[in-house]
């Protein structure tokens, strides 16, 4: 399979630039210019994932999944008088996408706020440049992956902000909120913030009207360019709604819906085959058992696809690739997926910490209706509920416990800011130095993402998920399909943030925003479903099955070349166990040891 990556990179409007666009040369596939004639946006993209617009001293691109048209662009375009007016298209125009400006030939750059796409920047040849993949401009500069932001990826559950650091010290990514512009000189950069999430104030009615509004529209930027187009029909509560408005494409959908033969594993066919009576525009239904394709953690070692960062995608990057070839197979381009529906409609423990500053009696009866069945105690529940401990404390406290091997006995408390980070046991003594030492040092000064915990959780569960998306989307463009996930979008993600979250979610419902969504779209059957299937047997079979692919992998990847980790210990203490599925800290021990393969050589000529 030919590894080709899509991108784009944006340069100053100066004459040092054209060193760098000569280092794009026969690579790029679109070249755009500057005012001045200089190039701008140097991208290798799909057909219909760049649409522009260029009048007087104003460039306007969109670069992703989007139904905006030149005509769109030219509109806004038009109002542009300083850099700040390019954040105008992020909040009019649906879809997924990065936007890149020129005015005047000053250099704007911003990509979505939940980070499904990124915008980096970089110093090459003594310019300022920016690009939407990090590998992208750690090939032009020629810049070396760095130990520690490895060994820290090696960490389970890093917390903000340490998650946010790109593999080479020289390569700076942009928080999704904020925007950067390059001044002419291509050495001068600013930074501001275009988005801020919205208050938690209105009703699940009124929130529900909003979200089936912003879905449809998400769903549309995908399918209104009349291309053909693949959606999951789980049969839950993400895909199903998609799927339904995926249907009303000009072209309908291609649906499909995986079972298993494990206990449950039909019961997503038949809620899947119950929602299709509502979509008459799903022109074919493909029903396929998971034992047709790769096993979990099956196929990784010939998963060769180069990412720019280690991602939980790479464990399922192989199935993931065998449905999207058939997809090619069948003539899709486009294929949508449901995820980050978990992220953005279930509630967490941290809710109600926050709940209980303004409505107490409501913030107890939930607590303990969630704490009630794992035998946690009420002097334990109340304990959690009125912690004050800061952003700062908590994670000051975090990094003691894992340097101490301390484990909470209940895992996420509802006093944590994030989950309990983990460092592995493998771990070489010189990473681990390394990696205790950085993580002291930011939880000195670290700041949440909002300084009420639960919107910090919000944020962070939402941007954790956008980082997943962005990670299977680098495992379509090998493929030569748009693997999207439409519920991250922004607008989606606002319409269900400005609900009160009392509202939003239940412990006693099952994600009963996107039920009332739904209601009257479809069968009233199919939204008073209650159940779950998940995949933690097929998960554990495949480890299983599948570990000394995982040992050869983690060997082959240069992790413990480098003094990171000692296979031994991993060899020992990763051995699977056939009643559980793999810990969290395998999983990114796993992650980096894909990214470091299939990353060829640790510095390279951009190709």
């Amino acid at each position: 399979m030919q590894q080709i990556r899509t991108f784009f990179v944006a340069l100053p409007d100066n004459e040092s630039a054209s060193s760098v666009a000569a280092l794009l040369a026969g690579v790029a596939n679109v070249t755009l210019t500057h005012p001045s004639g200089r190039p701008w946006l140097l991208a290798r993209v799909a057909s219909g994932d760049l649409v522009e617009h260029s009048a007087g001293p104003r460039r306007l691109a969109l670069v992703g999944s989007t139904a905006a048209t030149p005509s769109d662009l030219e509109r806004i375009a038009t109002k542009i008088r300083v850099p700040q007016d390019f954040t105008a298209v992020s909040r009019q125009i649906a879809g997924s996408y990065c936007v890149v400006g020129s005015l005047d030939g000053l250099v704007y750059a911003s990509g979505p706020a939940m980070e499904t796409r990124r915008i980096f920047h970089a110093v090459v040849n003594g310019v300022r440049v920016v690009a939407d993949r990090a590998d992208v401009l750690a090939e032009l500069g020629g810049f070396a992956v760095d130990d520690v932001a490895l060994s820290l990826r090696l960490v389970s559950a890093l917390p903000h902000p340490c998650n946010d650091v790109a593999m080479w010290r020289e390569v700076t990514p942009v928080p999704g909120a904020d925007y950067v512009t390059v001044d002419h000189d291509g050495r001068g950069l600013n930074r501001a913030t275009w988005w801020r999430r919205p208050d938690a104030a209105i009703s699940r009615g009124e929130g529900a009207d909003k979200l089936r509004d912003a879905v449809e529209s998400a769903v549309r930027a995908r399918t209104a360019t009349g291309t053909a187009v693949a959606c999951d029909l789980s049969g839950g509560l993400d895909s199903t709604p998609l799927c339904y408005f995926a249907a009303q494409g000009p072209h309908g959908v291609l649906a499909r819906t995986l079972y298993n033969n494990d206990p449950g594993g039909r019961e997503d066919l038949k809620w899947a085959q119950r929602a299709l009576e509502s979509m008459p525009g799903v022109h074919a239904h493909l029903v396929s058992s998971t034992d047709e394709m790769a096993d979990f953690y099956g196929g990784l070692l010939d998963m060769r696809v180069q990412l720019d960062e280690p991602t939980q995608a790479a464990t399922a990057g192989p199935r993931i690739q065998q449905m999207l070839a058939d997809d090619v197979d069948r003539g899709v381009r486009t294929h949508i997926n449901g995820l980050g529906g978990d992220h953005l409609l279930r509630g967490v423990k941290g809710w109600h910490h926050s709940l209980m500053r303004t409505r107490p009696l409501q913030a107890w009866r939930r607590a303990r209706a969630e704490d009630v069945p794992d035998g946690i105690a009420p002097l334990t529940t109340l304990r959690r509920l009125l912690d004050r401990r800061s952003y700062c404390h908590w994670f000051t406290d975090a990094v003691s416990d894992a340097v101490n091997g301390v484990k909470r006995p209940d895992g996420l408390r509802i006093d944590d800011w994030a989950p309990p980070l983990s460092i592995p046991p493998w771990l070489s003594a010189d990473a681990r130095a390394a990696v205790v030492c950085e993580l002291r040092e930011v939880s000195a000064t670290a700041e949440p993402h909002d300084a009420e915990l639960a919107a910090h959780f919000d944020i962070a569960s939402l941007r954790d998920a956008g980082r997943l998306v962005r990670g299977t989307g680098q495992l379509g463009q090998p493929v030569g399909v748009a693997y999207e996930a439409p519920l991250l979008d922004d607008h989606v993600v606002e319409a269900a943030l400005a609900v009160r979250r009392e509202e939003r979610d239940s412990p006693l419902e099952w994600k009963p925003m996107m039920k009332a969504a739904m209601r009257g779209l479809l069968p009233d059957d199919y939204l008073r479903r209650t159940t779950k299937v998940g995949g933690a047997p097929q998960s554990a079979r495949g480890y299983a099955a599948h570990f000394d692919d995982i040992v050869a992998i983690c060997e082959g990847s240069g992790l413990a070349d480098i003094g990171l980790i000692d296979m031994d210990r991993f060899s020992s203490e990763a051995k699977p166990d056939a009643k559980a599925i793999p810990s969290n800290r395998v999983h990114e021990t796993i992650n980096a040891a894909v990214f470091l393969r299939n990353l060829g050589s640790r510095t390279g000529a951009m190709t």
